[in-house]
C-alpha cells in the first residue's frame, strides 16, 4: 500500500506532538497506550503549480515551486529543531515513508482543543504515526510555556531562513489545516481554515482522508479513536458507514447508518448488494445532496442512463469526495455519449476536488485509448497509480506501455505488415481450394490460440470505461506468458481482419473459423462476452476448436469493476488452462532412439511437456472395420517413456519399459499416459 503525509499548519504559534504517551480523551475519558496498526496511505503527485523560489538553497533549482496554502496548492517546505535542537526536516520525514505524518501550526489561544486530541492521536498510533507541530522562533517563549502546559514537545522554525515567506502572507485565518500528499510535490489535498471543523471532528476527517486512498481498514480504526476522542457521533457514524461500505463490509455499514436512520447510508448499501430498485426507493427519501448520487449510480447501473443524468441535477453533496463522486459519474455519461470533451473536463474537475478519485482518472485514461492517443493515456493512468492502488488501473497502464512499445518498433511492424499480406495470400487459397491438411496429423501441434471479436453485442454498461477491453487484452497477456500456449498478436489479426473484410458477423460463418484456423495455425479460436448478472457482471469464455468449428472449453466468472480484478483474472485463466489441458493428449513421433537412456521426442516446452511426464509407446495392430470399411487401426502399447529434460520443441526421455521384443525406431508413436 502506499502513503500519504497529511499536514495541519496553524500559523503564528505551535507544537509538536511526538511524546506517544498514553494521553486522556480530549473530553476528559480515559485511555491507554496502546500500539498502532500501520496506516497505509495511497502516494501519488498532481500536476504542479508554476515554478518559483521557496527558499534561498532552493533558487537554484528549476523545479522549486511557489507555495500555495490552498487546494491542489504546494505546501511550503519546512526544516525546524525541537526544544532539545532535534532537527526535523518534512523533505527527510516523506523519504522515510511513513505511514502518516501530521504537522501542526497555531495559536496559543485558538489552538488548545486541537492539539489534545492530536497528542491523544498520536499516543495510541506513536509508532505508526508521526505529529509534528511547528512554530517561528519569535515565539519560542511563549511556545515553550503551552507545551509545558500540555506536556508535549515542539519545534521552532527561524523565519529570517525561510528566504520566501510569501507563504505566511497567505494565512488570513488561523488555525489552518493542510492535508498534503508524500512526495517532493508536496501537494495539498485539503484545506480546513478556523477552529469550527478542524476542532469538533479533526481525527475523523483523518479517518475519512484514509477511506480516499483506500486504507479502509485503518480508516475504521482511526474512526473508532474519534468516538473515544469525544467528535460528534452521527458525523463519525457516518463516515464509519462509508468505510465499511468501501471494504465491502456491508453488514458492519447497515448497522452504523441503522444507528443515526441514514436513507442515503442504506441506499448506498442497498446499491453494493445489487438491490437497484432498493436503492433509488431509500435515496429518493433522504434530501441530501450524496442521496441522489447513489441514485443516479444505481439508475446508471441498471442501464437507465437518461434517468440517471436527470438525477444528478439534485447531487450537492457537501463532502468533497462525494462531490467528485458525483462529478465522475456525470463525465463518464457524457463519454458513453461521445462528448469527450465534456467528459474529460468532468473528469478532472473531480479529481481537483479528490485528489485520489482514480474512478475519474481511470476514465479519462480510458477515453484517450480508445481514441489512439497513448501517450495522453498513459500520463493520466501513472498519475493514478501513483495515487492509489486500483487493479484496473495497473491492468490498463500495462497494455498502454506495452502498445506504445510495439507501436515504436519499426522492425515488428514491418514484420507484421509481411505476415498480414502472406496470411490474406494464405487464405484466399484457402477459399479457394478447399482445406488441406497437415503433413503430419499425429503430432499435436504447440497451443495456437486466436481471439476474435464476438458476434454477440455486450448491453453491458461499464461505471469504468475500457473495463471490457482492458479485460480482453489482459486475459491474452496472461495466456501469452506462458510457456506452451502462443497467442496470435492483437495488432497482427486487427489488421488481418481488416484486410479480409471479415467483421464479427463474418467470424460467426464456421467456414470462415475453419479457414481462419487453418491460417493462423490455431488450434482454439477465443470469443469474450459480457453479461450482467445482477450487481455484478459475467465475463464469459468461447473456445472454439477451429478444425470442428465446435465448442472445446467455456469459461464464466461475475466480478464488480471495483473489486479484486487481479484475483479474478488468475482464477479465470487458471480454470481455462485446467480445462484446455483435460482434453488435449499430447502424441508425437521419436525422432532419434540410439539409446534407450536418452530417447528423443518431437514434442517440447512448446507443446506443454514437463519432466517427469510419461509417455506410452504406440504400435498400430489390426484394422477397424466396419460398414466394409477401414475406419482406424488398433494401438498397442509396448513401453513407456518417462521425459528427463524438456527443450523448445524437443524432449530427452529414458525407457522405462518395453517389451522384449520391441525395437525403437524414428517416427515410432507415442502418446502421453493420461494422468490429469
Amino acid at each position: 500500500m502506499k502513503h500519504v503525509v497529511i499536514a495541519l499548519f496553524i500559523l503564528t504559534v505551535s507544537l509538536g506532538l511526538a511524546c506517544g504517551k498514553a494521553v486522556e480523551p480530549p473530553d476528559g475519558g480515559s485511555a491507554t497506550s496502546a500500539p498502532g496498526e500501520s496506516i497505509q496511505l495511497a502516494q501519488g503527485a498532481a500536476t504542479p503549480p508554476a515554478a518559483s523560489a521557496e527558499s534561498a538553497d532552493a533558487q537554484a533549482s528549476p523545479e522549486v515551486r511557489a507555495v500555495e496554502l490552498r487546494k491542489n496548492g504546494t505546501a511550503p517546505d519546512i526544516e525546524a529543531k525541537d526544544i532539545h535542537r532535534i532537527l526535523v526536516d518534512l523533505d527527510k520525514i516523506i523519504a522515510d515513508k511513513p505511514d502518516l505524518i501530521i504537522e501542526f501550526f497555531f495559536t496559543v489561544s485558538s489552538g488548545e482543543e486541537i492539539a489534545k486530541k492530536l497528542k491523544f492521536l498520536d499516543a495510541r498510533y506513536g509508532e505508526k504515526v508521526r505529529i509534528v507541530a511547528l512554530g517561528i522562533q519569535e515565539e519560542e517563549k511563549a511556545l515553550q510555556e503551552f507545551a509545558e502546559g500540555l506536556d508535549i514537545p515542539y519545534h521552532i522554525i527561524d523565519s529570517k531562513q525561510l528566504g520566501d515567506e510569501s507563504w505566511l502572507e497567505q494565512v488570513d485565518a488561523l488555525p489552518i489545516t493542510l492535508f498534503v500528499h508524500p512526495d517532493e510535490d508536496r501537494i495539498i489535498v485539503k484545506v480546513l481554515r478556523g477552529t469550527g471543523t478542524a476542532k469538533a471532528n479533526i481525527i475523523k476527517d483523518v479517518a475519512v482522508a484514509l477511506m480516499q486512498q483506500g486504507a479502509e481498514e485503518d480508516a475504521a480504526n482511526v474512526a473508532d479513536l474519534a468516538l473515544e476522542a469525544g467528535e460528534d457521533e452521527k458525523a463519525v457514524h457516518e463516515a464509519k458507514g462509508y468505510i465499511f461500505t468501501a471494504a465491502g463490509k456491508l453488514d458492519e455499514a447497515e448497522a452504523e447508518f441503522g444507528q443515526i436512520d441514514s436513507k442515503a447510508g442504506l441506499a448506498k448499501v442497498a446499491l453494493e448488494r445489487g438491490e437497484l430498485d432498493k436503492a433509488v426507493e431509500l435515496s429518493s427519501q433522504d434530501p441530501s445532496g450524496y442521496a441522489a448520487t447513489i441514485k443516479a449510480r444505481a439508475l446508471m447501473r441498471g442501464g437507465k442512463l437518461d434517468k440517471a443524468e436527470a438525477a444528478l441535477g439534485a447531487a450537492k453533496p457537501a463532502e468533497d469526495w462525494q462531490r467528485a463522486e458525483a462529478t465522475a459519474i456525470e463525465g463518464r455519461l457524457h463519454q458513453e455519449k461521445g462528448d469527450t470533451d465534456a467528459a474529460v473536463e468532468k473528469y478532472r474537475e473531480a479529481v481537483s476536488l479528490d485528489f485520489y478519485n482514480v474512478e475519474a482518472l481511470s476514465n479519462e485514461g480510458a477515453l484517450y485509448r480508445e481514441q489512439g492517443h497513448l501517450a495522453k493515456a498513459a500520463q493520466v493512468l501513472e498519475e493514478a497509480d501513483k495515487r492509489r492502488d486500483d487493479d484496473l488501473v495497473g491492468m490498463m497502464l500495462r497494455q498502454v506501455k506495452k502498445e506504445m512499445e510495439d507501436a515504436n518498433d519499426l522492425k515488428r511492424t514491418e514484420l507484421i505488415r509481411k505476415q498480414i499480406a502472406d496470411l490474406s495470400a494464405r487464405y484466399k487459397e484457402l477459399k479457394a481450394a478447399g482445406m488441406d491438411k497437415p503433413a503430419d496429423e499425429w503430432t499435436t501441434r504447440p497451443l495456437i490460440v486466436a481471439f476474435l471479436p464476438s458476434e454477440r453485442s455486450t448491453p453491458v454498461f461499464f461505471e469504468r470505461a475500457g473495463t471490457d477491453i482492458a479485460l480482453r487484452r489482459e486475459l491474452e497477456a496472461r495466456l501469452q506468458g506462458l510457456e506452451h500456449i502462443q497467442v496470435v498478436e492483437r495488432d497482427l489479426l486487427d489488421k488481418l481482419l481488416q484486410e479480409l473484410e471479415l467483421g464479427s458477423s463474418e467470424l460467426a460463418d464456421q467456414d470462415n473459423q475453419l479457414r481462419l484456423g487453418k491460417v493462423l495455425s490455431a488450434q482454439l479460436l477465443g470469443f469474450v462476452d459480457f453479461a450482467q448478472a445482477g450487481p455484478d457482471v459475467t465475463m464469459y469464455l468461447r473456445m472454439i476448436k477451429s478444425e470442428t468449428t465446435r465448442i472445446e472449453t467455456q469459461v464464466a466468472k461475475a466480478f464488480r469493476a471495483n473489486t479484486d480484478l487481479d484475483g479474478m483474472m488468475d482464477a479465470f485463466v487458471q480454470e481455462l488452462v485446467n480445462k484446455i489441458a483435460a482434453k488435449r493428449r499430447l502424441q508425437g513421433l521419436i525422432a532419434e532412439a540410439t539409446d534407450d537412456t536418452a530417447v528423443i521426442i518431437n514434442l517440447g516446452a512448446k507443446h506443454g511437456v514437463q519432466p517427469g511426464q510419461r509417455f506410452s509407446i504406440i504400435e498400430e495392430g489390426d484394422p477397424i472395420e466396419a460398414g466394409g470399411k477401414v475406419i482406424g487401426r488398433r494401438q498397442v502399447t509396448v513401453g513407456v517413456l518417462e521425459v528427463k529434460e524438456v527443450q523448445e520443441g524437443l524432449s530427452i526421455c529414458s525407457v522405462l519399459q518395453k517389451n522384449e521384443d520391441v525395437q525403437l525406431a524414428k517416427d515410432t508413436k507415442v502418446k502421453e499416459v493420461y494422468t490429469r
